[in-house]
């Protein structure tokens, strides 16, 4: 494998992996326990309210502004974008074929099909008991599709979950100024990129963030907060996250580079 998932990165990946499986079919509720509690912003269109913000010992605050601010803006974006942001079955196919040549991710896929078998039964018993709206049935249909096609084919969800970050982030590298870009456990993070991309969804009215603190705290991860050596504009490191191995039938990385000129993030 190219250097994309080397220097011991395959180990970070699987961690998060594991977690993405255990979580996968499970959405939490966004509805505040008290709608008559204070209003903290919105997001697409929907009022935000700060006893939303759950506490705990492994939870921070950054993670969930980005929770109920980033991630239902992104879900939108990408469900705008299906056709180019989605995975193609060729390309999953393509992606879990060339992951199923490490063992250490063969035996997490191998770990992962109990997970599975598990998610199946709780949906079909769903399916059989529960009175559902046409909208909510149809949701867990295609999870079980989704899931039994999992089982059908090795290493699939790891490279679903690899395919779903990797194309999200190479598109906002590509369409957003390109810049920097950040190691992360799950892959590469087009960090300038995401940083405009989060500002013009902002500008777009998609989200806004009401107390200043907060707003403040939501973007600190690009302001303020220290990356060190895994933030970089190294071009050998960016040509490998544009065009890893694992993905089918790419244009050339060099293409892409003469695509859009590089600028450079606003500074607050």
């Amino acid at each position: 494998m190219n250097s994309f998932l080397s220097r011991g990165s395959i180990v970070s990946v699987c961690c998060l992996y594991i977690l993405f499986v255990c979580q996968s079919f499970t959405t939490a509720s966004q509805d505040p326990k008290n709608p008559g509690h204070e209003q903290i912003g919105t997001v697409m269109g929907r009022a935000v309210y700060r006893d939303q913000l759950r506490t705990g010992k492994n939870v921070t605050q950054r993670e969930e502004l980005f929770r109920l601010f980033a991630q239902p803006v992104k879900e939108q974006y990408i469900s705008d974008r299906r056709k180019s942001l989605v995975p193609t079955e060729k390309e999953i196919s393509y992606a879990a074929s060339f992951f199923c040549r490490d063992q250490q991710i063969r035996r997490l896929d191998d770990k992962e099909k109990n997970m599975i078998r598990q998610q199946l039964l709780t949906i079909e018993k769903q399916l059989r008991t529960e009175q559902l709206v046409s909208s909510e049935k149809l949701k867990l249909q295609e999870q079980q599709t989704e899931l039994r096609a999992c089982l059908d084919m090795p290493c699939r969800t790891f490279a679903r979950f690899m395919l779903d970050r990797w194309k999200f982030q190479r598109h906002i590298y590509l369409t957003y100024g390109k810049g920097r870009i950040l190691w992360q456990q799950a892959g590469i993070e087009a960090f300038d990129g995401m940083y405009r991309w989060l500002q013009a969804r902002e500008k777009q009215g998609e989200f806004s963030i009401d107390d200043p603190r907060l707003h403040t705290e939501f973007y600190a991860y690009w302001t303020t907060q220290k990356h060190g050596a895994f933030l970089t504009r190294d071009q050998k490191r960016i040509r490998e996250f544009l065009s890893p191995d694992w993905a089918h039938q790419l244009p050339r990385a060099e293409q892409h580079f003469k695509k859009l000129p590089e600028t450079k993030p606003n500074q607050k």
